[in-house]
C-alpha cells in the first residue's frame, strides 16, 4: 500500500522527534492535561494604528506568545506537521470567543474563515493550519464556516524575516475572493481566523479583499501576536 506525503513525513517526524509533552516531556503525548490547563487565556486586543490603513474592524489574540510552551505547540502544530495540537490551539480560540460573546453576543453570527495557503504550501504541509482550526471552532460553537471564500493566488515568501514594510508589500495582491462564494457573504460579518499574526499584514490584505467583495465587517482572531 502506498502512503501518502502527509503520512510519510508524520513517520519521518516520529523517527526523528518522538512524541512527548512539550510542556513537561511526558511520552507518548504531545501536551499532557496539566501541562494544557497552564496556557494563558485570553491575550487581549492587538492595536489597529499599528497598521493603518485598517480593514479590519477588530484584531483579537487568544494567548500569549511569550509562553515558551505555546511557542513550542505552534512550531510543532506548523513545521511538525503534528495535527492533533489543532484541537488545543482550537479550546484557546473558542474560549477568547465565548469570553467576547458575553459582550457582544452578535459575535456567534459572524462566519469563519481561515486565512488560506497557497497550494504549493498547502501541499507540502498537508493540511491549512488555520482553516483546520476554524473548523474546530465552528463545530463546537455551532458558527456558520466558509472554507473557500478567499483563495491565495501568489505564493509569497515567508512573512516572519520580513519587516513591517516588506510584509505588505510582499502580501500585497495575495488574495481573491471565490466569485462562486460572493453571494452567500455579501453583507455578512467575517471572523479571520489565524495561528500567529505579527504586523496583521496578511489579515488586512484578506479584510481588504473582503470588503472590495460585499462584506460588512471583518475581524480577526489569532491564537498568538508573534
Amino acid at each position: 500500500m502506498w502512503l501518502s506525503w502527509p503520512q510519510i513525513k508524520n513517520i519521518f517526524w516520529e523517527v526523528i522527534y518522538p512524541i512527548n509533552c512539550l510542556g513537561c516531556g511526558k511520552e507518548n503525548i504531545w501536551l499532557c492535561q496539566e501541562c494544557e490547563a497552564k496556557l494563558p487565556r485570553d491575550g487581549g486586543y492587538m492595536s489597529l494604528i499599528d497598521f493603518l490603513p485598517s480593514h479590519l474592524e477588530a484584531i483579537m489574540i487568544a494567548s500569549d506568545w511569550q509562553n515558551e510552551v505555546l511557542q513550542k505547540i505552534i512550531h510543532a502544530y506548523k513545521y511538525n506537521f503534528a495535527q492533533e495540537l489543532s484541537l488545543v490551539l482550537a479550546k484557546l480560540l473558542i474560549v477568547k470567543i465565548n469570553l467576547l460573546a458575553t459582550v457582544y453576543p452578535e459575535v456567534k453570527d459572524f462566519v469563519l474563515v481561515g486565512v488560506p495557503l497557497h497550494k504549493k504550501r498547502r501541499a507540502w504541509r498537508g493540511f491549512n493550519q488555520a482553516n483546520l482550526l476554524a473548523e474546530l471552532v465552528s463545530r463546537e460553537l455551532d458558527m456558520a464556516l466558509s472554507e473557500n471564500l478567499i483563495k491565495r493566488v501568489k505564493n509569497t515568501k515567508p512573512q516572519v524575516k520580513l519587516n513591517s514594510w516588506a510584509r505588505q508589500k510582499n502580501i500585497s495582491g495575495a488574495f481573491k475572493v471565490n466569485l462562486r462564494e460572493v453571494e452567500a457573504i455579501k453583507n455578512k460579518n467575517i471572523i479571520l481566523i489565524d495561528d500567529v499574526m505579527t504586523t496583521g499584514a496578511t489579515m488586512n490584505e484578506c479584510a481588504r479583499v473582503l470588503k472590495e467583495a460585499g462584506v460588512k465587517i471583518v475581524w480577526g482572531l489569532a491564537v498568538a501576536r508573534g
